[in-house]
């Protein structure tokens, strides 16, 4: 791995455990209150993000796609379980497992038209058959909805990072492409602490009161802003023009928000406060992870076709 990915992340981590400090220290000292917990959660979020970062960019490929495979079976089981799907509907549930390593595989290979047609196109197809061939009605319709749509926000929006090791980029060589992985979980996850201050410090004008109350216009203009201002510093990191690292920042930060209210309306359709509990009183996997589902094909295809 090249000193600039091996320097970046020691810069990151570095920050983070400053961070980190910082605030247990002003927890213990003013007690647990509601602003610092959900800082400390987004720095939690953090840690987790860039560990994974870091195996997909310090080891090899393969180790690097069964990574990303196994954050999408994870996430997928997440969300698929806060729905009560009846025991016969249940079993389609085994075609989704089986499909999360084929498209990996398809991943991996960088067997593109395949990679592209397979959850969207073949995976409606098997579901909506298997579905219907399990005889129970009841719900159907929902379920078929929920299995696929489940699918294409957990498997094929992640699967597109571990395309991006594999797929011939314009620009990209072996090594940009890590830079790029970088950067796409960077500006993800640090624009949604952005939108967060920004929204804390001058937030009035609610976005989208009925999902999301703590939105707000000001912390989504703040947001895009400054992370389409960070990706600017960031050009030379991932190597394309400052203009050019503006659009990818600017989508990046406008996408990410759409991912993290997408998941909200979820939660409040289902009446939930997290979407599981895998991080011991921060939620579940997904829940620090839902903006990236939206920003992870966004990036990929601007990258590709704009850039």
């Amino acid at each position: 791995m090249n000193l600039s990915i091996s320097g970046a992340l020691i810069s990151i981590y570095s920050l983070l455990t400053v961070l980190t400090s910082v605030f247990a220290i002003v927890r213990w000292v003013k007690g647990p209150g509601k602003l610092i917990t959900e800082l400390i959660e987004r720095t939690l979020s953090w840690w987790a993000m860039i560990t994974v970062a870091a195996i997909c960019l310090f080891l090899n490929d393969l180790v690097a796609t069964l990574s990303l495979m196994t954050l999408s079976i994870f996430a997928f089981r997440e969300i698929i379980g806060n729905y009560n799907l009846a025991e016969d509907h249940k079993k389609v549930l085994r075609i989704c497992y089986c499909a999360i390593p084929i498209q990996y595989l398809l991943a991996y290979y960088n067997e593109t038209s395949l990679f592209l047609t397979f959850i969207p196109v073949m995976m409606f197809l098997a579901l909506s058959l298997r579905s219907v061939v399990s005889g129970t009605t009841e719900n159907i319709s929902r379920t078929m909805g929920v299995l696929h749509w489940s699918l294409m926000m957990t498997v094929f929006s992640f699967s597109h990072i571990a395309l991006l090791y594999s797929h011939n980029l314009p620009l990209a060589d072996q090594n940009q492409k890590y830079h790029l992985v970088l950067f796409l979980i960077l500006a993800t996850e640090i624009n949604d602490v952005f939108q967060f201050t920004w929204g804390k410090l001058l937030g009035k004008t609610k976005v989208c009161p009925e999902i999301s109350p703590k939105k707000t216009l000001e912390g989504l203009v703040g947001g895009v802003l400054s992370t389409t201002a960070l990706s600017y510093t960031l050009a030379g990191f991932i190597g394309t023009t400052g203009t050019q690292a503006m659009i990818l920042g600017a989508l990046i930060a406008t996408t990410g928000f759409f991912g993290d209210i997408t998941f909200s309306a979820i939660k409040r359709d289902l009446n939930i406060k997290d979407l599981g509990n895998s991080i011991p009183g921060h939620g579940g996997l997904l829940d620090r992870v839902d903006s990236l589902a939206l920003t992870s094909i966004v990036f990929f295809y601007a990258f590709k076709y704009l850039i």
